[in-house]
């Protein structure tokens, strides 16, 4: 978004500010904006006035797996403040929770009840740099698993976990991102959020490939070297396009993609571990291909 500057007859230079923005924030011509400048840059923030997000959930009807669920559920949502009842003390499977997100933090824990709240002071309006990070670590942590398994094998499971964890950490991080600072265009905001869950799930998708290889390993041959390394090639074609949706790449892509699955036949034939090791990696490209999507809906 470009705003021209305006030179006033004092010497001053004045910049009308974005209306969506404006309204959003409830400004008023006696309004007071913090204004903090960065080199190049100037952030303008409106901290009067901004209405702090709560919810509460009451434990006594979850599990332990739907309270990690709806923290972090809140947290994508852009709430800043969760208060938590309950008659247990849940503090360790909040901070379980906790390890899954970015500023939030537990800071008051009575009797009955927990208090999460944001203290991160985190400021969200640079969304595509965020989406560019999240992409990259996905991209790096196919790199690095496709290194790995047709290398010295290194990794353990702890590790793997940890990695995983990390990616997950970010795409909710976008996704709360998203939810606190949208794009004055909502079809880009709403294409950016599909977006982050589609790139949460390819994560996922190559965290499953990469335990199975150190749970069970693999068949160590050029088919399915080859195969996965195709795969990663249309990921990273993915990560192009959504930059550069035009007709050559988006149509390269697709051939990648079905490349991957006719090669894919015959290793599925192959004992079961192997044979599952090659779904994730079909699976990986597929929905790579199905990103392009998303890309052009955004750009058309």
């Amino acid at each position: 978004m470009k705003r021209k500057v305006i030179k006033q007859a004092n010497q001053a230079y004045t910049m009308t500010l974005p209306i969506e923005w404006v309204r959003q924030n409830n400004i008023t011509k006696d309004s007071e904006l913090d204004v903090t400048l960065s080199d190049k840059s100037i952030i303008i923030s409106n901290t009067a006035g901004v209405e702090v997000k709560k919810s509460k959930i009451i434990f006594s009807n979850l599990n332990e797996r739907a309270l990690n669920a709806q923290i972090k559920a809140l947290y994508a949502k852009g709430v800043d403040e969760i208060e938590i009842s309950s008659k247990q003390d849940i503090s360790s499977l909040i901070y379980e929770a906790l390890q899954e997100t970015i500023g939030f933090a537990l800071v008051s824990n009575t009797s009955d009840t927990f208090i999460i709240k944001d203290i991160g002071g985190t400021n969200y309006s640079e969304l595509d740099d965020i989406f560019k990070r999240v992409f990259q670590m996905v991209l790096l942590a196919y790199d690095l698993a496709i290194k790995d398994i047709f290398g010295k094998q290194k990794e353990t499971m702890q590790g793997l976990d940890s990695r995983d964890r990390e990616i997950n950490k970010f795409c909710i991080f976008l996704e709360r991102a998203i939810s606190k600072m949208s794009y004055p265009n909502q079809i880009n905001s709403r294409v950016l959020f599909a977006y982050s869950f589609a790139l949460e799930k390819i994560g996922d998708e190559i965290h499953r490939l990469w335990r199975t290889n150190i749970k069970y390993g693999i068949k160590q041959t050029e088919a399915i070297k080859s195969l996965t390394e195709s795969s990663n090639q249309g990921l990273s074609l993915a990560f192009d396009i959504y930059y550069h949706p035009n007709p050559e790449n988006i149509d390269k892509l697709f051939n990648i993609r079905n490349k991957t699955r006719g090669k894919s036949m015959d290793l599925l034939k192959l004992e079961p571990n192997t044979a599952r090791f090659v779904r994730h990696v079909v699976k990986i490209v597929e929905d790579a291909a199905d990103l392009s999507h998303l890309s052009l809906i955004k750009n058309l």
